[in-house]
C-alpha cells in the first residue's frame, strides 16, 4: 500500500494504488478523483456556478476538496467531460 498522502485533498489516507492519477505533485501521489476536480473544478461549480462560485465563494459545494472530487467524476461519468468544459 501506498504511503502517499493525496496533496490536492484533505483526506489523511494514504493514496491507494487503484485510486491514484497517472501525476505526481511534489512528487507525491494524487487520486485521480482530486486531478480531475483541481482541472474542472469542484462538484458546486458543475453543478450551479452562480451560486457556488459566484455567490458563496465556494467551487466544491460546501463538500471537502476529497468529496467534491470523488462527485465531479461522478458527474463526469453521467455527464461527460464535453458538458464540464462548457460550464462557467
Amino acid at each position: 500500500m501506498s504511503t502517499n498522502v493525496c496533496p490536492l485533498c484533505d483526506d489523511p489516507e494514504p493514496v491507494l494504488p487503484v485510486e491514484a492519477g497517472e501525476s505526481k505533485v511534489d512528487g507525491l501521489l494524487t487520486h485521480r478523483d482530486c486531478l480531475l476536480r483541481v482541472v474542472l473544478g469542484g462538484i458546486g461549480h458543475l453543478e450551479n456556478h452562480s451560486f457556488w462560485c459566484v455567490g458563496m465563494h465556494d467551487p466544491d459545494g460546501g463538500r471537502t476538496a476529497r468529496q467534491s472530487g470523488i462527485e465531479v467524476a461522478a458527474w463526469v461519468r453521467a455527464h461527460g467531460v464535453e458538458s464540464a468544459v462548457g460550464r462557467g
